[in-house]
């Protein structure tokens, strides 16, 4: 579970920083785009976050639901 956690929070960690980047980059070279990327990086600032919690938790909770089988049918 832990490795699971850490995994889902290097692919939020690289989304983020993609989405900055291009955010920048096309900032810099004043593409007509730039004010969707923009927006598009706000909204992930937020989304990408709660998603990944949201999986978080839910391995979590298959994990506390699998360990709570295991038990009871020994």
């Amino acid at each position: 579970m832990k490795k699971a956690k850490q995994i889902l929070a290097i692919i939020g960690i690289v989304l983020l920083v993609l989405l900055y980047g291009l955010t920048i980059f096309a900032a810099i070279f004043d593409n007509t785009a730039t004010m969707k990327y923009l927006a598009a990086s706000i909204a992930a600032t937020v989304l990408i976050p709660v998603t990944l919690w949201l999986l978080m938790r839910m391995i979590e909770l298959s994990e506390r639901n699998k360990n709570k089988d295991e038990k009871t049918n020994k």
